[in-house]
């Protein structure tokens, strides 16, 4: 009997939860406006920043702090502390952008070509399709003698950012390298068009044109330099050699 009665009022409860679970819902749904969209929208975006911030490791930050660090060093021409430190936070965060940038542009500087052109490639390889990497792997293939692959680096700089004379400048005298004087020209040439003012262009393709032999071209190109700068040393010593020919 003692067990029925049990039984019974177990149900009665039951049935009583299950009422106020239902007038609950009841409740909310009356007093509870649904997310409207853009609301949603923020909930879910809000969320992603947590999760975020909550996989910022302190490897990551240790790396930012030391590399605001390297930076202060690079910045006053400390190269060899602020390439220790840059190697410190690379080994923290072996995708760090900017550290790996700052250590590519180190060597370059003290012309270690072949591990800038390393880290170049690092961060071509991390996703990085950035022009300017491009461009300084080009400039350390370059200095290897590695014409080619200069070439194409130069071409792809070119192809993602194309407001850069000086790209072309610098293409054009890998094509000059690779005696291809048509492409070289046609280089020389789109620099000058960007930048018309520009004395170290114009004396670069007064020295190509003098160098292929087109004379006459290459004293219309000292008329613009003088024009510009009338006691450039440079165009005057370029003005004799002609004058000897």
């Amino acid at each position: 009997m003692e067990i029925i009665l049990i039984l019974l009022a177990a149900g009665v409860v039951g049935i009583f939860v299950r009422r106020l679970y239902l007038v609950e819902g009841h409740i909310k749904s009356l007093y509870i406006k649904p997310l409207n969209e853009k609301e949603s929208r923020l909930r879910k975006v809000s969320r992603l920043i947590q999760r975020g911030a909550q996989k910022i490791s302190p490897r990551t930050l240790e790396a930012r702090i030391l590399y605001s660090r390297a930076v202060k060093y690079y910045e006053k021409g400390d190269m060899e502390v602020a390439e220790q430190k840059l190697i410190q936070v690379t080994a923290l965060d072996e995708r760090f952008s900017d550290a790996l940038h700052k250590l590519g542009l180190i060597y370059l500087k003290q012309n270690q070509f072949g591990k800038a052109e390393a880290i170049f490639k690092q961060l071509i390889y991390n996703g990085e399709n950035d022009a300017v990497y491009y461009s300084n792997l080009g400039r350390a293939l370059y200095e290897q003698k590695k014409y080619g692959e200069a070439l194409e680096a130069y071409l792809k700089a070119i192809e993602l950012d194309a407001m850069r004379p000086g790209r072309f400048i610098s293409t054009a005298e890998v094509y000059r390298q690779l005696n291809s004087k048509e492409k070289a020209g046609e280089m020389y040439k789109k620099a000058i068009e960007m930048d018309p003012s520009n004395i170290d262009y114009l004396l670069a393709y007064t020295d190509f044109l003098m160098e292929d032999d087109k004379d006459e071209h290459a004293k219309e190109y000292l008329q613009k330099i003088f024009a510009i700068d009338p006691e450039n040393e440079i165009a005057k010593e370029m003005t004799k050699e002609l004058e000897k020919k």
